[in-house]
């Protein structure tokens, strides 16, 4: 069996590990040939190793309670090497606030408290405010359906919860506006709360998500390898036992051909047996046009923004900062470029060397799509102003590692589970070709691990009907 894997991020390497797997299991050969567009492998993952820091350009992690991500970390021998995020005195979340740093209460989980104590003494909220979470169970149920994450939490729990928490925590995940995101296809486990409790608070205080005295994020379950996270990529591609990598290489377009499949591209035509599209829709809409007009179109719909990640290095002798402090969020009513900072350094120290500080600052998304074209010098120095404002003092980074990421996150608009449901079944017509991507489950790591398997079930399953 010739199989071409079109597209080199986790998703589509993940594809031919898989594929790999099922294929050795049944003595069954398999020759795999990658192409890539760009001129290196791994996607959205980029590590860069200096000194004794191992620092990520882009994901850092990968979070446990989706199970894939850890299952193929351990499949590819990376169990022991993996890391958690440090601990040793409780670590928060900011919210940055009317020129000042404000905790997220303990417990507090994207748009609400698991947990009414912290929540009702923090700072951050007004009384108003608090007054119109406690009342949200007399909230009736919505009418089912998808809606703007906006729409959501303002309906249960009112414009103040929002704007502070929902707004940049939400928001900073998919860097798009929450105004326009699917709930359906991010967090739709708030609107099975609401349908199992009739109550999003009631059935958070039951079932409390978080632990270990965590705001925001829930850190306890995010892991990463000491080596970076291309090792990931790398172990992978040894899986997979390529027979040829491609890079710089464009696909122009595809065609079905009796039972197989005539993959055409600028190094000419080449046919296969089955091919797996791990690329943005929207390239693969009209790449599959002449296939299928219909499933064209529908992924043709698929809309995506950009990002700018900068990772800045400081001494830590030098540096002033909080010592609990793992993240901050901005929101959008304060009209700045950031969207988030991590502290890196806190998170996972043993990547990020002796005697070092190092924050990662997250700029861009739908509501600033102009950041992505800025120069490096443009973006270095509204950082620094803007963390200025922040700490209210200057910082001086060391170094600073700047990767844009133009056009790389799909946008969840209202509707996007349907009409990837509808592809999907659109794709049962067409044996030999199947699709994986960021577009299809989630973003997060796990869920693009997961669409690679699912794709090389489906190519697996075709080839021996």
């Amino acid at each position: 069996m010739k199989v071409a894997i079109v597209g080199s991020g986790i998703s589509g390497l993940s594809s031919a590990h898989y594929l790999r797997k099922l294929c050795r299991k049944e003595n069954i050969p398999l020759e795999l040939v990658l192409f890539e567009s760009s001129n290196r492998l791994g996607g959205v993952i980029d590590t860069v190793k200096k000194q004794d820091m191992v620092l990520e350009l882009g994901p850092d992690s990968f979070i446990t309670s989706k199970p894939w991500a850890l299952a193929l970390a351990k499949d590819l021998g990376l169990e022991d090497s993996l890391l958690g995020v440090g601990y040793g005195s409780r670590k928060s979340t900011f919210v940055y606030h009317s020129d000042g740093l404000w905790t997220l209460p303990e417990g507090f989980f994207l748009m609400a408290p698991s947990k009414l104590l912290p929540f009702l003494r923090s700072g951050l909220f007004s009384s108003r405010s608090k007054l119109r979470v406690l009342l949200e169970p007399l909230i009736p149920r919505g009418k089912g359906g998808d809606e703007s994450i906006r729409s959501f939490v303002q309906r249960r729990f009112g414009r103040e919860i929002f704007d502070k928490a929902a707004q940049p925590l939400l928001g900073g995940i998919y860097m798009a506006d929450p105004e326009k995101l699917s709930i359906l296809s991010t967090v739709p486990q708030f609107i099975d709360m609401e349908k199992r409790s009739g109550s999003v608070l009631l059935d958070l205080l039951r079932n409390p998500p978080t632990s270990r005295g965590e705001s925001g994020a829930r850190y306890g379950l995010f892991l990463t390898p000491v080596q970076g996270m291309s090792v990931i990529i790398e172990r992978l591609c040894a899986s997979a036992k390529f027979v040829r990598q491609h890079l710089k290489t464009k696909i122009l377009s595809l065609k079905k051909s009796g039972k197989r499949w005539l993959l055409y591209s600028d190094r000419g035509e080449e046919e296969f047996d089955a091919v797996i599209l791990s690329i943005q829709p929207n390239a693969a809409g009209p790449m599959l046009s002449d296939v299928d007009p219909q499933l064209g179109v529908k992924l043709s719909g698929v809309q995506y923004v950009s990002s700018v990640v900068a990772s800045l290095v400081f001494n830590e002798r030098d540096f002033r900062g909080f010592s609990d402090c793992l993240g901050i969020i901005i929101p959008s009513t304060e009209k700045m470029n950031l969207v988030a900072c991590s502290f890196y350094s806190k998170k996972f120290p043993e990547k990020s060397g002796d005697e070092k500080v190092v924050i990662r600052c997250f700029l861009g998304g739908e509501l600033n799509p102009d950041v992505v074209l800025w120069d490096e010098e443009k973006i270095k120095a509204v950082i620094k102003k803007e963390l200025l404002r922040i700490f209210g003092y200057e910082n001086r980074p060391t170094e600073i590692y700047i990767k844009k990421y133009p056009m790389s996150m799909p946008r969840f608009a209202l509707g996007h589970k349907e009409n990837i449901s509808r592809v999907m079944h659109r794709l049962t017509h067409h044996s030999g070709l199947a699709l994986c991507g960021a577009a299809y489950l989630g973003v997060g790591i796990p869920d693009c691990v997961r669409s690679g398997d699912l794709a090389a079930q489906k190519i697996y399953a075709d080839m021996i009907r």
